[in-house]
C-alpha cells in the first residue's frame, strides 16, 4: 500500500505539472536608432502560460524591430492578424505572428551581421 502511495505521490509533484505546461518560448527586445547610433537587445522569453504567439514586426529596411511574447494585454487587432495567419504589411511594417518556440526571429537574423547582441 505505501508503494502505490509513493507512487501518486511521484506522479502528482514531478511529472503532472510538466504534461500541463504549455509555455511558448519566444524573442524578445527591440532594434532601433538610440541618439543616432543603431542597438539592439534580444533575450529569450518564456511566455506567460497559456499565451499561443510571438510577436514580431520590422521595418522593410530591417532597421527597426521589435520581437514578443503575447500577453493576456495583446490588443484584438494584433490577434486577429495571428488568427488569419498571414502577416499584415502596411506603410512598410511587417507584423507578424508565429506559434513555435523562437519562431519571432526574421527581423532578428535579416540584419545580424555588423551588430553585437548587447
Amino acid at each position: 500500500m505505501i508503494h502505490y502511495r509513493l507512487f501518486a505521490f511521484f506522479l502528482l509533484f514531478f511529472l503532472l505539472p510538466f504534461q500541463f505546461s504549455n509555455a511558448i518560448n519566444c524573442f524578445a527586445g527591440s532594434r532601433g536608432y538610440i541618439k543616432g547610433k543603431q542597438e539592439q537587445k534580444f533575450v529569450n522569453e518564456t511566455c506567460d502560460e497559456g499565451m499561443k504567439y510571438c510577436l514580431e514586426s520590422y521595418t522593410e529596411d530591417f532597421d527597426s524591430v521589435t520581437a514578443s511574447c503575447q500577453t493576456l494585454s495583446t490588443s484584438r487587432r494584433i490577434l486577429n492578424i495571428c488568427e488569419s495567419g498571414k502577416p499584415l504589411i502596411s506603410s512598410g511594417l511587417t507584423t507578424r505572428c508565429c506559434y513555435d518556440d523562437l519562431c519571432n526571429n526574421i527581423g532578428i537574423e535579416k540584419k545580424l551581421s555588423g551588430l553585437k547582441n548587447k
